[in-house]
């Protein structure tokens, strides 16, 4: 019984190795999507205020296909909202999207709260999880939330988006993600207005951020 528990492992481990090294020896599909400097300058009553360029040092770090970094604001609401997107066509690289937590607490950010927030929003059926990050750099607080966004769907931790990458390589031959970043200041202590603004911000904007992900087909760079 043992011996044969072990062949069918053995059987298994080899079948995917060999779907891996058929998707592998494709040629990967890489869409061509909308460039992010054409994200909507209004969403609701968010209005783009300015685009910032990443430092070179963080770009090189991440360096991302396409990249957004842009501040709104509020018509009725004091505080302001910064949207950051990196998008990469393909995970099949060095540089790749990761953890903002890993980069924060080196520019002076200390964290008070980590935990992972479903939001539900348009154009998915089920809310989207996402990491919900409470940081301090002196008297400022800030809110950041921010997931890593695919074709199929949304994820809060990059292992699961990970391991999503093997299954997307043998069945689609597709592994482009985006990280998405939306930073809200905590204005007189007030953590439920940011946690407030930053959802509605994330409901108006996921529609168009899912279109950085269009449909087999369309747009396609073989």
């Amino acid at each position: 019984m043992l011996h044969r528990k072990i062949l069918v492992g053995a059987i298994a481990v080899l079948a995917v190795q060999f779907a891996l090294s058929r998707a592998l020896s494709r040629t990967e599909y890489l869409p061509s999507p909308p460039p992010l400097d054409q994200f909507p300058w209004r969403l609701g009553e968010w209005s783009r205020v300015k685009d910032e360029l990443m430092e070179p040092g963080v770009l090189e770090m991440l360096a991302p296909d396409d990249s957004l970094n842009r501040t709104y604001v509020h018509a009725g609401r004091a505080a302001e909202v910064n949207l950051f997107m990196a998008y990469y066509k393909t995970q099949h690289r060095a540089a790749n999207a990761h953890d903002p937590k890993v980069c924060l607490p080196g520019s002076g950010w200390n964290p008070l709260v980590s935990k992972v927030v479903e939001i539900p929003v348009p154009g998915s059926a089920t809310p989207i999880p996402v990491n919900y990050y409470v940081v301090a750099k002196g008297e400022g607080r800030s809110l950041v939330l921010y997931w890593y966004q695919t074709y199929k769907r949304a994820f809060a931790r990059e292992q699961a988006a990970r391991v999503q990458r093997i299954l997307d390589t043998v069945a689609e031959n597709r592994t482009d993600i985006a990280l998405v970043r939306v930073v809200v200041p905590v204005i007189k202590e007030d953590l439920d207005e940011a946690t407030a603004m930053g959802t509605e911000f994330i409901r108006l904007a996921y529609p168009y951020i899912q279109r950085q992900f269009p449909p087999r087909g369309r747009g396609a760079a073989q």
